[in-house]
């Protein structure tokens, strides 16, 4: 069910979405992830895209890892976020293959490992080659606002100065319990291209 945002402090907005997303039952989060995929697959932007980033799904998040397994199948190279070892508090993106190994980071998200960082460095993709960004978030309003988990790594990573560099088209994947009517955004909060929901998508 839409909610419309009667939380005007972001922390309890973020909280009462938090608690509709997990109550989503195993069998509700399968079939979102198979309509989002279905959805997602019929974008011209996804379609055209021969390179993407997609996420570990966790505390109830849209599952995008069954379209990275159909993008790989596509031939469509595929990377995961993690944490930036000498500046955690961005995140650098690297490539992503079955064989990828993975662990937890602080948070206890999978990403894969870092260890010999040096060794890995020929797997990590800049921002502005990435054609497509798939994000989690926890409320989105039909603008393009984006309210995530709080920690702000995703905004950081793409605070881009204008004309920098471009940045790739930034997705976000959702539950439509998700959607309020608009969000209180901070400045600093960087909008999306669109969000896709089992139902619909939404471009911004």
């Amino acid at each position: 069910m839409q909610s419309s945002a009667p939380f005007p402090d972001r922390y309890d907005l973020r909280r009462h979405l938090r608690q509709q997303r997990r109550q989503l039952s195993v069998y509700q989060q399968k079939l979102a992830s198979q309509k989002i995929c279905q959805l997602v697959r019929q974008q011209s932007w996804f379609i055209n895209a021969s390179s993407l980033a997609v996420y570990m799904p966790t505390d109830g998040e849209a599952d995008p890892l069954p379209l990275a397994v159909m993008a790989q199948a596509m031939g469509k190279k595929i990377y995961l976020p993690v944490l930036h070892p000498l500046n955690n508090n961005h995140l650098l993106f690297i490539r992503f293959t079955p064989q990828t190994p993975l662990q937890k980071n602080r948070f206890g998200i999978l990403e894969p490992c870092l260890k010999g960082y040096g060794l890995m460095r020929h797997n990590t993709c800049q921002l502005q080659t990435l054609d497509l960004l798939l994000m989690p978030l926890v409320g989105f309003d039909p603008q393009g606002g984006r309210l995530g988990m709080g920690g702000g790594f995703y905004d950081r990573t793409l605070a881009i100065k204008p004309n920098e560099y471009k940045r790739p088209r930034l997705i976000g994947l959702a539950h439509e319990c998700q959607k309020v009517d608009q969000l209180p955004l901070e400045p600093w909060d960087v909008p999306l291209t669109g969000v896709v929901t089992p139902a619909k998508v939404y471009q911004a």
